[in-house]
């Protein structure tokens, strides 16, 4: 992954991961230009990425990201960030290959080839399996991601 050159404060990845749910890629690069960045998209990733792991910058994101759902889409809430990085988490190893039968990249390509609708499937299967509690934490990301890689190998040759 790119290697940002700007150091952000946790307020400042809090409004960097609340753009990230509200705004465009192009605002959200500008709001790094602001700051000093160079607003590329690598640098974008990279610092959404850390911003993640900032606890206080998450739980200011989640207050930001709920006053503007409350004027935006009034009585309705954002999955929260652990319903969010575990869906990432599952999506990539996906895509990278980590499930096949020999976590095999040729495997996996020419399923996914053949059959494209298995990857949507996957992703749907892991999602409706996936549970929180009433604070959104994730409980079962591993039983959810077996259960979506049991549908995922019974595709694969």
């Amino acid at each position: 992954m790119w290697e940002p050159n700007l150091q952000l404060t946790s307020e400042q990845f809090a409004v960097l991961l609340f753009k990230s749910r509200t705004e465009s890629r192009r605002d959200q690069k500008l709001y790094l230009e602001s700051l000093g960045g160079d607003g590329s998209a690598g640098e974008l990733d990279s610092l959404v990425a850390l911003a993640r792991h900032d606890a206080a910058a998450r739980t200011e994101s989640d207050r930001l990201t709920k006053q503007w759902n409350g004027q935006h889409f009034p009585g309705t809430d954002s999955p929260s960030q652990e319903v969010c990085q575990a869906v990432h988490s599952f999506l990539h190893s996906l895509i990278a290959g980590d499930f096949g039968p020999d976590d095999s990249i040729y495997a996996r390509s020419d399923a996914f080839l053949k059959q494209p609708y298995v990857v949507a499937q996957a992703m749907g299967v892991f999602i409706e399996r996936l549970r929180t509690n009433r604070q959104g934490e994730v409980l079962n990301h591993d039983e959810a991601e077996n259960h979506a890689v049991d549908y995922l190998r019974d595709h694969l040759p």
